[in-house]
């Protein structure tokens, strides 16, 4: 029987009585060398989970974080049972205490601006044009392209580095991501800081929106999903499940 794990801590593992996990299995502790592993023993499946369950994975995770650091995993990481876990505890030990030093105490903030997929409009003069289309105007409409995509690239940068600044003063490691969704561009900041600064994190968030014209979404404070280094992590999706 394959477990399912939720996140990585030390030990001793919290004492807060009995917590039930995805599809009502019950969360249990594999301990090795300092470390534990919370998880839940359960058939290995490939089929994506109802968002019900994936609720109750995040709840797991949550509910821990709120008792000590936790490295969290992502859903669906499968270990084949308690001696697979355990050697990855003790391959991954030094990896695990200092990213576990790293992690005491803090949580993560996310904030994301929504902006549209053209931002620059390129000049009147290279406009596309239906026929005919010579050598000479590709080149000019393929120059124009490419010099949208590096402006657009410099205002997305010149964001991030705003948000960046403005949080500068909580002394928290920071992530960015840029993605297209659904004909938009997605900037995402992910902020590591102390959990005793999620007020002023907010009110630094309030102050900077005031200034900045984006559709811009705050959220957390969560356990710090996106500052689990992968190569720590065992496996993606499962490992050696059966």
């Amino acid at each position: 029987m394959a477990h399912l794990v939720y996140c990585i801590m030390r030990t001793p593992v919290p004492d807060g009585g009995p917590m039930t996990g995805v599809t009502g299995k019950a969360v249990s502790f594999v301990t090795a060398h300092g470390l534990g592993a919370a998880v839940s023993e359960m058939a290995f499946t490939e089929k994506p989970p109802p968002v019900s369950e994936l609720l109750v994975y995040g709840r797991v995770v949550e509910e821990l974080h709120r008792m000590q650091a936790v490295v969290p995993m992502r859903y669906g990481c499968f270990m084949e049972g308690p001696q697979a876990i355990q050697h990855i505890l003790e391959e991954k030990n030094r990896q695990y205490d200092t990213l576990l030093k790293e992690l005491e105490g803090r949580v993560e903030m996310g904030i994301r601006i929504l902006l549209p997929e053209q931002e620059v409009t390129p000049p009147q003069s290279v406009q596309p044009i239906v026929q005919p289309v010579d050598g000479g105007h590709y080149l000019a409409m393929r120059r124009a392209h490419y010099q949208m995509q590096d402006e657009n690239s410099r205002h997305h940068q010149a964001l991030l580095d705003g948000y960046i600044r403005a949080f500068s003063e909580l002394h928290g490691k920071h992530r960015t991501e840029t993605a297209a969704r659904g004909g938009s561009t997605v900037l995402s900041l992910y902020f590591l800081i102390p959990k005793g600064q999620v007020k002023r994190f907010k009110e630094i968030f309030q102050r900077v929106i005031e200034h900045d014209g984006s559709r811009t979404l705050i959220s957390g404070p969560w356990p710090p999903y996106n500052f689990a280094v992968p190569g720590y992590l065992p496996g993606a999706g499962h490992e050696g499940a059966q």
